[in-house]
């Protein structure tokens, strides 16, 4: 091969790495807020031109949370560090972790991997929720239903014994039990739980602590979800939250698994919190409304779902309450991690609730997020 084609390829490589250092940074330059004790560690996404006045306004005041970014800061703090033996030049390291972000961008994407990834659609799930919204089911008909599926009245029986939804010390091992305790309305948010938990995949690797920490703020997103939504607008609403704060959970889980491939075949490149915070965030709602419509869920499901991509507050009930739901249980989960103190993380909620019109009792469902 010639000079000139050698040329050529090196001139070729620089402009692909160029491309791929600037769609890495493209968001980090131009949205840089004034400094509080309210200040993320990550820069925000969430207040830009076309937002509602409510998200400009909040945008401009820097004794306000960021939301989104709130959630990134908690992605990115559950990224163990990894020692790093030879590290690379600062550019061809952001070369190589917007690679990798591209490239689960572009897997998450393809019919191929949806085909083969995807989460399966729980066999009882459509007979399950029809008989949770019949106002005249009973608890043994609902038993009965779920124990149709063995595997289901394991994880139900787990998930109802778990601290975060446990009401006695004595453990509980019958269905009938359960629902006697837990009632009706108690019973919902565990079978949702039981329905849509995935197996997930931990470790001791830097991103190791990731599908946990994912799953923990989604039952709290999730139930703050539906506690919203129950006070206004009745149980039948409160477990259609449930269930879009759960898929939510849901599409980052399978977020989080592309991400940890990804890095494992590149065993030289130590992940990168941004990168992964950033893809999280990116790729999360997209998974989550595909996984929505290969379930056959109603249509507001998938709005709300589709609703958590944009960068100003949703419109539709479900899709605030998830918002919602989701920077509270971050403030909370950071709060138990010591960046703030609790009654400091109480106060940066409400404050983000009031500029953006969101009406609920935080502070009375403060003690629990925190537990």
């Amino acid at each position: 091969m010639d000079a000139w084609a050698w040329g050529a390829i090196a001139g070729l490589l620089v402009v692909v790495i160029g491309i791929a250092i600037w769609w890495y940074l493209r968001d980090d330059g131009d949205d840089r807020r004034p400094a509080s004790r309210y200040a993320p560690r990550l820069p925000d996404d969430e207040g830009d031109a076309d937002a509602a006045p409510l998200d400009a306004e909040a945008a401009a005041d820097p004794a306000i949370p960021t939301g989104r970014a709130l959630v990134r800061e908690l992605y990115a703090a559950a990224v163990t560090p990894a020692p790093v033996v030879d590290p690379m030049p600062a550019d061809e390291a952001a070369a190589a972790h917007a690679a990798i972000a591209a490239a689960c961008a572009n897997l998450l994407s393809r019919t191929q991997f949806q085909a083969r990834h995807m989460p399966r659609r729980p066999q009882l799930l459509p007979k399950l929720m029809r008989a949770i919204n019949d106002p005249d089911i009973s608890l043994e008909q609902i038993a009965r239903i779920v124990s149709e599926d063995p595997a289901l009245s394991a994880n139900l029986l787990r998930i109802a014994n778990s601290p975060f939804y446990r009401i006695q010390e004595k453990p509980v091992e019958s269905l009938m039990r359960a629902a006697t305790l837990l009632g009706l309305d108690g019973l919902r948010p565990v079978i949702a739980a039981a329905l849509v938990q995935p197996v997930m995949q931990t470790g001791d690797g830097p991103l190791g602590r990731l599908p946990g920490v994912i799953w923990e703020h989604t039952q709290l997103a999730a139930d703050v979800a539906a506690g919203m939504i129950r006070a206004g607008r009745g149980q039948e609403d409160a477990f259609a939250a449930q269930m879009v704060g759960l898929l939510h959970g849901l599409g980052a889980i399978v977020v989080a698994q592309v991400l940890r491939d990804s890095y494992t075949l590149h065993a030289h490149l130590p992940p990168d919190p941004r990168t992964v915070a950033r893809v999280l965030d990116e790729q999360t709602a997209p998974m989550a409304h595909r996984i929505a419509v290969v379930w056959e869920l109603s249509d507001r499901i998938g709005v709300a779902l589709e609703a958590q991509r944009a960068e100003a507050m949703p419109t539709d009930p479900l899709g605030r309450a998830l918002r919602a739901g989701r920077i509270a249980a971050a403030l909370a989960l950071l709060a138990r991690e010591g960046r703030f103190g609790r009654d400091e993380g109480l106060e940066m909620l409400e404050a983000w609730a009031a500029s953006r019109g969101v009406n609920a009792d935080f502070a009375g469902m403060w003690d629990r997020l925190l537990a």
